[in-house]
């Protein structure tokens, strides 16, 4: 009974469309994750800014408050 080995790996007899599909997958998913570890970076480079320059600016407005409450 002759065989087809045509969609078959030599290595495993998982066809190899099912390899290429989760080798696929695997990627997407690897790139979502490193999207979003991007995402949540910037967001935080962002929050980061945001609180340096409230602190930084922070002095002036209690000099302001203090001068208007005279």
């Amino acid at each position: 009974m002759p065989v087809d080995t045509e969609g078959t790996s030599r290595k495993s007899p998982t066809p190899t469309g099912e390899v290429e599909l989760v080798e696929f997958l695997a990627q997407r998913r690897a790139c979502v994750d490193q999207d979003h570890e991007i995402a949540c970076s910037d967001v935080g480079a962002v929050a980061r800014g945001i609180r340096n320059a409230l602190l930084a600016v922070a002095p002036l407005w209690l000099a302001l408050a203090w001068w208007l409450a005279k």
